[in-house]
């Protein structure tokens, strides 16, 4: 057998699921992404990538209705499963075709950009069905080009109970897998997932953060992609309520995470905010993404990394 053909046949036995979670289903989220690990599957980055659907939690009513809009827009054969029936997908049934995008862009209007000329300005949403993104959480964008003219967040889904309390260090190494992930940094994001499990198990995982603390610290090409993006101004954090150590930029925040996970993993525990952090990391993203092109909104909004399953539903 050729390298095609092995290639061919390890691809039909490799499905690739799209995951969507909820606000409330962070723990099926952890579920699913460790069973794709055990199975050797990397989940999908789009829907037009395979033909099955996992939906973590119960999303409410304006989620579910992205949801349905997604599954109408996926490649068939589809399937659609819940996050304990991974042993249920049938690997053929993942073939690839080309989809339409579920998050069609708005009409088009023209404006002046910063140099004067007449551009486009098109009105796309990223999320709240959307690979390594905040759950439940939608941004609407204006954009000239790739570079964000005004943005407005969205909470579409809210509730479900803080997953993450007293879990701080776990849910700052669940930050910086999807960060490291929106980075293109595929690696470093499985160990740091791979380390937020051992700790939400119980083991021991000092010396194992400590090489990946190591390696992160010394990437100077993911300092380059995040030094001087999303920076977060005192007085803006002041002004939004947010806490002020994520003052600073997307390098300053993973930066924040790793010393804080150091900390509690050497007894000294982790800082821990107010009830009403999370709505107040949503307040300030639209400000701080205006300006930056998509690639760059990404990367903030998952040095943010709200959680919207601790807001409550009526927020």
């Amino acid at each position: 057998m050729g390298l095609r053909e092995r290639l061919r046949g390890f691809a039909k036995r490799s499905p690739r699921p799209f995951v969507v979670s909820a606000a409330d289903g962070t723990g099926d989220r952890l579920a699913v992404e460790a069973g794709l690990r055990e199975r050797r599957w990397r989940p999908a980055v789009s829907p037009a990538e395979t033909g099955v659907l996992v939906v973590c939690g119960r999303p409410g009513e304006a989620l579910a209705e992205a949801i349905d809009l997604v599954w109408s827009a996926m490649p068939g054969p589809r399937a659609r499963v819940r996050p304990d029936a991974l042993d249920d997908i049938e690997p053929d049934r993942t073939r690839r075709r080309g989809a339409a995008s579920p998050e069609d862009a708005g009409m088009a209007d023209r404006a002046d950009d910063r140099d004067g000329l007449r551009l486009d300005v098109l009105h796309v949403p990223l999320g709240p069905v959307l690979a390594d993104w905040p759950a439940g959480l939608r941004l609407d964008l204006a954009l000239q080009g790739d570079v964000v003219q005004s943005a407005e967040a969205v909470m579409v889904d809210t509730g479900g109970g803080p997953f993450w309390a007293g879990r701080e260090a776990a849910r700052r190494l669940d930050g910086a897998a999807r960060l490291l992930r929106v980075a293109g940094w595929d690696d470093a994001a499985r160990r740091a997932a791979v380390l937020r499990d051992g700790l939400l198990d119980g083991r021991e995982i000092g010396r194992g953060f400590e090489a990946f603390e190591r390696t992160v610290r010394r990437s100077r090409l993911l300092r380059w992609m995040t030094r001087g993006i999303g920076h977060l101004a005192p007085d803006a954090a002041d002004r939004h309520g947010v806490p002020a150590r994520y003052v600073g930029d997307v390098a300053d925040r993973l930066d924040g995470w790793l010393r804080d996970i150091r900390l509690a993993l050497d007894g000294g525990g982790t800082p821990v905010d107010g009830d009403d952090r999370d709505e107040a990391l949503v307040s300030v993203l639209p400000e701080l993404v205006t300006g930056a092109d998509l690639a760059q909104a990404r990367l903030i909004a998952a040095s943010l990394d709200p959680d919207l399953g601790a807001v409550t539903a009526d927020a």
